[in-house]
Formats: structure tokens, sequence, C-alpha cells
């Protein structure tokens, strides 16, 4: 099955800013207030949202941060590389895959508050996940990364600075 295949029997379509391409599967009915919600939202959110999404050569998620944690669900293709900045400066590395014995996970988490970005192992041509998010996805939310923030990260974190330009928009 190739990727085109996967877009059109999913219907897919592009995911604006991040890269990819993906549908909403699942918007909680349920909402939480505003007024039960952290300072960082504004205006009410599902209590849960769910997608598919779709990432091949061309198209990665490229850095962005969001204020909640995000539960990756690898489903079908090839390995997937995700990189973790914290703000302590810590960086760390999931392999989504169903290589468990390779030390990939069907599963791995980007909390919130930590920039996140992921793309297709070298060679892949494509993977097939889905991405969960509590309180619900808000494209008020979601920040991706800017051409400033890009510098910033390479010089704290200098040891992943070409893992950053590799997911960043304007630099693949």
């Amino acid at each position: 099955m190739t990727a085109q295949e996967i877009i059109e029997l999913l219907g897919l379509a592009p995911l604006p800013q991040e890269g990819g391409f993906y549908r909403e599967t699942y918007r909680a009915p349920l909402e939480i207030p505003e007024s039960g919600l952290p300072g960082v939202y504004e205006g009410d959110r599902n209590v849960s949202t769910a997608i598919y999404f779709l990432i091949t050569p061309d198209e990665c998620s490229a850095l962005h941060i969001l204020p909640t944690d995000e539960l990756f669900h690898f489903y079908a293709g090839d390995p997937v590389d995700m990189l973790l900045l914290y703000p302590d400066g810590r960086v760390a590395n999931a392999a989504l895959g169903v290589d468990l014995a390779a030390g990939q996970r069907p599963q791995a988490l980007a909390p919130g508050d930590v920039w996140q970005g992921c793309r297709l192992r070298d060679g892949g041509e494509w993977a097939l996940l889905g991405c969960t998010v509590a309180p619900g996805f808000d494209f008020r939310d979601f920040h991706v990364v800017t051409a400033e923030q890009v510098e910033e990260l390479k010089q704290k974190f200098p040891s992943v600075a070409n893992e950053i330009d590799r997911l960043t928009p304007n630099q693949r």
C-alpha cells in the first residue's frame, strides 16, 4: 500500500503548519469550561480529541509545542523517530514502531510544554500514526517553531542542531 492510497482511503488532508496528513476521528462531546482549565488555555476545550496522522519522507511533524500532553500511537508503516526538547535542557528521543526488540514502541508521549517533532526514519516510505490529546486539541494552543526560535533551540541544544534543522519546515 502506498501513502497516497492511505490518504485516499482514510480521507486525510494536509495538516496546516505542522506537515503530514491528518483527519480528526474523535472529538469528545463533553467540554471543560475555561474556568476549569489552567490559565494557559483560552476558551472551553473538549475533554479529548484523536486524529489519524500520516508522515512521508517529504512530510514530517515540524517542531512545535503544545500546553497539553500528546500521546502518539503507531498503527502501520515504517519506524518514526521523535525528538523532545525539554525546558530544563534535557533531550529525549523516542522510536515509534513495532520492532520492540530494537527499542521501538507502539506509543510515545510528547509531554505538554516540551518542543516536539517527529520524522520517518531514513529509508522509510510512510508511517500511519494516531495522536490523542486531552484536553482536546485546539489550534489556539498550537505553536510551530519560528526561525528565531530555531536558532535559540540550536544554541540551547547543540548536540541535536542537525535534527532541529530536519524538523524545521523552512530548513527541510
